[in-house]
């Protein structure tokens, strides 16, 4: 079974290259929230799309870790900076991002399950750029190390990361990548890595992430 990372590369439209610093100097404050839309620039002239997964504080929101380098600014569907990369787990082994949000965007802080446990046949949702809300259950709650494939337009062109996760059945698309995954009570406790299939979907749960990065 074939395990692949659901960010999605597109290519930026010339209007679009020309128009977003004028978008970014004019807009209002964005707001933040789980579930938005957010890209990351891959090359010159493209760009990898995931989904805001959970706004932390007012200074920090999550997504998956393959969508982007530390480092890297991250930008809205519009083309406005919302904030910058500034940790990344995944060569830890952990698909999980830090986004360092910046001081012009309005924050909707999400409830993080930093400790909720995550078990079999337990009811979970996420609200994705690609598939929207869907509502699943968790199949196999044991982090484990699963390896998932993807693609770049930059080299080394295939990816592969093998990193830790718990398995769920939900629906899930590239772009879906970064989704907050919740629990009954709407508490996000994990992110969005990868999927095999249409309902076939691997969370990285955010009890693995250390403190100092919460």
């Amino acid at each position: 079974m074939r395990i692949k990372l659901m960010a999605a590369a597109f290519v930026l439209s010339a209007a679009g290259l020309v128009a977003a610093p004028v978008a970014s100097a004019q807009a209002a404050a964005p707001t933040v929230r789980s579930g938005m839309e957010i890209n990351v620039d891959e090359t010159i002239i493209t760009a990898t799309s995931c989904t805001l997964g959970a706004v932390v504080s007012p200074t920090k929101a999550l997504t998956a870790g393959h969508c982007g380098h530390v480092g890297q600014e991250v930008y809205d569907e519009h083309g406005v900076t919302i904030g910058r990369i500034t940790a990344n787990r995944i060569t830890k082994g952990l698909d999980i991002a830090v986004i360092r949000l910046g001081r012009n965007t309005r924050a909707q802080i999400d409830s993080i399950g930093w400790s909720a446990p995550i078990t079999k046949g337990e009811r979970v949702t996420k609200n994705g750029v690609t598939t929207r809300f869907s509502a699943g259950t968790i199949t196999d709650p044991k982090p484990k190390m699963r390896t998932a494939y993807g693609y770049s337009f930059a080299p080394p062109f295939l990816l592969q990361n093998t990193t830790i996760s718990v398995r769920a059945l939900l629906r899930s698309a590239e772009g879906d990548s970064g989704s907050g995954i919740r629990d009954a009570q709407g508490n996000v406790i994990g992110i969005l890595s990868a999927g095999s299939s249409d309902t076939d979907t691997l969370i990285a749960p955010v009890s693995l992430l250390p403190a100092n990065l919460r």
